[in-house]
């Protein structure tokens, strides 16, 4: 098979979503081939770091309108028409590019370019079966196509949005967010603990995502002041600045600060409880590993809807006060009930094959049609 797939690089999910696809079908066939394609750098560069830097910048200084945004473009008739707007992005060079690689499937693991090929479709520009996946624990309007052939949601909790939003049930498969094998293979604690010098005691892994936001410094310092006999792992992600101030820090307790960390699984597996700003995969990721989840502050929109499902369903905690970040881990921890009420909960919504069934479907699909 030939597949195709298109991501936008705002944020690490959709790539990462991207990336586990590809490796899962070359590793259910190698003869499969498959493309890859950021598809707003595909078609301008320049505009690709206009859009990525506004994204940044928006999120950083302006969260409330990030989500005014997400508010008014996840309707049916939206003011701002997110659908309009990357139709407008269509390219013969766009075009030119499919037909050239000859896929037998497309998959967008982001709304807008599977918008772009929903409206090549409806201009019969090309017939190729388009998947979308969707990589929140929410429906964003802007998925919805009318020539999109099947949709990958995060779970069956979420079929009846999708139905409300006039898709078809039989166009809904929710297999989940499509994450590496290793957040559900076994990993050996004592071997993580040794490769990196860390000690066999209760842990707190605190994480902001591939950019290190979600005032990460002072979530530590306060774990720090009033837990005892803890271990700290902070992880700063790509965000060289606060990495290096946290290596600056003197506790009490034991911390131990990480940059990019790409065997995250290994720290989680650790963890009795994840402090986090709940994007959809890391989401994903630490359901799989049924760890305790503390949300901090999550943003306006996506993160937002993400920590209303998380909580609606039992396995999280929220805050936006960083004082009060001990004392509900101090609760989950010392909760029995709780905790084996989260790992039961977890067990129910994890959906650690997600990839190897999305996969599995989309071949037999192409087997039946040729």
């Amino acid at each position: 098979m030939n597949i195709l797939i298109f991501s936008v690089s705002i944020g690490n999910g959709h790539d990462q979503v991207a990336n586990t696809l590809r490796n899962e079908f070359i590793r259910a066939d190698a003869n499969n081939r498959v493309k890859i394609v950021n598809t707003i750098k595909f078609i301008s560069p320049i505009l690709d770091k206009v859009i990525l830097d506004s994204y940044m910048n928006i999120l950083k200084l302006y969260p409330k309108a990030w989500g005014k945004i997400y508010e008014k473009t996840n309707k049916l008739d939206p003011i701002i028409d997110i659908n309009d707007i990357t139709n407008r992005l269509i390219t013969n060079k766009l075009q030119k590019s499919i037909v050239a690689f000859i896929p037998d499937v497309i998959i967008c693991t982001h709304s807008f370019p599977a918008s772009i090929m929903s409206n090549l479709k409806q201009k019969k520009m090309m017939g190729f079966p388009l998947y979308s996946v969707i990589t929140d624990y929410n429906i964003h309007t802007s998925y919805i196509n009318e020539n999109t052939d099947y949709y990958i949601i995060p779970h069956e909790n979420l079929t009846y949005v999708m139905e409300e939003y006039g898709v078809e049930r039989s166009k809904i498969l929710p297999f989940g967010i499509p994450i590496r094998n290793e957040f559900s293979s076994y990993v050996d604690k004592a071997v993580v603990h040794q490769k990196y010098n860390l000690d066999n005691r209760s842990t707190v892994l605190v994480m902001g995502g591939g950019l290190g936001l979600g005032q990460i410094y002072n979530i530590v310092s306060e774990l720090d002041k009033k837990l005892q006999d803890m271990q700290i792992i902070a992880v700063a992600g790509r965000n060289a600045r606060l990495e290096q101030k946290l290596k600056s820090m003197s506790t009490r307790n034991k911390l131990a600060v990480f940059g990019f960390v790409n065997e995250i699984y290994e720290l989680m597996e650790i963890a009795d409880c994840i402090i986090t700003k709940p994007g959809g995969v890391t989401t994903a990721e630490i359901i799989a590993k049924q760890k305790p989840l503390v949300i901090f502050s999550p943003l306006p929109g996506q993160e937002y809807e993400n920590a209303e499902f998380l909580l609606n369903t039992g396995v999280a905690v929220a805050t936006s006060d960083v004082k009060k970040i001990p004392v509900l881990i101090n609760q989950m921890l010392n909760f029995d009930v709780r905790l084996r009420s989260i790992h039961d909960v977890t067990g129910y919504l994890k959906k650690p094959n997600a990839a190897s069934d999305a996969v599995r479907f989309i071949m037999d699909k192409h087997m039946e049609r040729n």
